[in-house]
C-alpha cells in the first residue's frame, strides 16, 4: 500500500471519528473534549506513519 493512501485511510478515520462524535448527544464541553482527544490521537498517528516511511527526513532534521 502506498504511504498516500494509509495517510488518507488515517485522515478519514479521524474526520469519521469526529463526525461521530459531533452527532453523539452530550454536552457541548465533553464534546469538545472528545473531538481534541481525537484529533490528537489522529495527529499522533499521521507523524508515526511519516516517520516510517520517510525515515531519511527524520534523520537530514527535516522533520515535518
Amino acid at each position: 500500500m502506498k504511504s498516500s493512501h494509509v495517510l488518507a485511510l488515517l485522515g478519514g478515520a479521524v474526520i469519521g471519528a469526529t463526525l461521530a462524535l459531533l452527532f453523539a448527544p452530550a454536552k457541548g464541553g465533553e464534546t469538545r473534549e472528545k473531538i481534541k482527544e481525537t484529533v490528537d490521537k489522529g495527529v499522533d498517528g499521521i507523524k508515526k506513519e511519516y516517520h516510517k516511511r520517510f525515515p531519511k527526513n527524520q534523520e537530514e532534521g527535516l522533520e515535518a
